[in-house]
């Protein structure tokens, strides 16, 4: 078997180009522009009695008679494609199977079980097929994220940690927040419980899932509510002091509040400190974000606000600062507490805080 001529390398690169765009049978057009010397004579020699080919002139043949030409001199085409750019595709048959395997995929996905007795999970897996978001390589992590929804929720509650290690091969890290798993599976809860906004934290309460009851926490200093829950009998005791709640104990006691309390907040732990200190039992509710809003930050507050308290907020005076008051007063009708400075760090008018709080 002949090897081709270097000088043919271009129009061999354009054939194989057209022969993997049309497949074994099919047929098109091999340009190749601006004619070296040496393609020109190699063509010329190749593909003659046609009409001499010059330098700088443009070679157009049909693929089904170049092939011709190679195999009269020789040259088998599939080879020569070969040589000059590894094993040769066919790509109307690579797209004909990925159409039909796009067509089961998503055959598997409206008929699995869960789609069938969940139609909101069901949309959204259409959806997501739709914009390109599931692929079928992505059937071995739906299955899985299908199988933890399958079983929720839970009653009584679970931890998530236990629920992934009884689901999901004995492994309790399966769900942790940083596996594409866990993302999967809150998009398809929320989209459920129709929650677009809510964190995950939240979604995966309202399905009876407990989510590392210790590691979200809010600080918070003189808040007074009522009731003989322990929390509610600690957070009376420790009046005067800072207390740290996490978002579990959060989620076992129904804190109950006065309709008309006052609370304020801050975003950085040393103005909740400076007020600690100055003031003592004499400081009016404070709580802490201490930046942007845990989720023991956004119970605390739910709670809060939902029993009629009113929320002022104060914190830096730079653009993080005022989306934490945005999203505050969106979610808790907050208000601004104190002078808005831009720029200045909230630590920079403790003072003045302080004797706003004295007030």
């Amino acid at each position: 078997m002949r090897t081709p001529e270097p000088a043919l390398l271009r129009a061999l690169t354009a054939a194989r180009a057209k022969r993997e765009e049309r497949g074994p049978t099919g047929d098109g057009r091999v340009v190749v522009e601006a004619l070296a010397p040496d393609e020109a004579l190699a063509l010329d020699g190749l593909l003659a009695p046609r009409r001499t080919l010059l330098p700088g002139a443009d070679l157009r043949i049909d693929l089904w008679r170049f092939e011709a030409a190679l195999r009269t001199a020789g040259i088998r085409p599939t080879t020569a494609y070969e040589q000059v750019g590894g094993p040769l595709r066919d790509l109307p048959a690579e797209r004909a199977a990925a159409r039909s395997l796009r067509s089961e995929f998503r055959a598997w996905l409206r008929e699995h079980p869960v789609s069938c007795a969940r139609p909101k999970m069901a949309a959204w897996l259409e959806a997501a097929a739709d914009q390109g978001r599931l692929q079928p390589s992505s059937r071995p992590l739906i299955e899985r994220a299908l199988v933890v929804a399958d079983a929720l929720p839970t009653d009584p509650p679970r931890q998530r940690a236990v629920l992934a290690a009884e689901l999901l091969d004995g492994d309790p890290h399966a769900l942790d927040v940083d596996r594409s798993l866990h993302t999967l599976i809150v998009a398809l809860l929320a989209a459920e419980a129709e929650l677009p906004n809510a964190s995950a934290r939240e979604i995966w309460r309202v399905y009876g899932v407990i989510v590392d009851p210790v590691s979200s926490t809010v600080a918070c200093l003189n808040l007074q509510p009522s009731g003989d829950g322990r929390f509610a009998r600690m957070l009376r005791l420790m009046h005067g002091s800072h207390v740290v709640l996490t978002i579990g104990q959060l989620a076992s006691e129904a804190l109950r509040w006065q309709r008309d309390l006052i609370c304020h907040s801050c975003e950085n732990p040393s103005v909740l400190i400076a007020a600690e200190r100055e003031l003592g039992g004499r400081c009016p509710p404070l709580v802490c974000t201490a930046g942007y809003p845990s989720d023991a930050v956004r119970a605390l507050l739910a709670g809060l606000h939902e029993a009629g308290a009113r929320l002022y907020h104060h914190g830096d005076g730079d653009a993080a600062g005022e989306q934490i008051l945005d999203d505050l007063r969106r979610r808790y009708g907050a208000q601004r507490w104190g002078e808005h400075l831009p720029g200045v760090a909230e630590e920079l008018v403790i003072d003045d805080l302080l004797a706003d709080l004295r007030r």
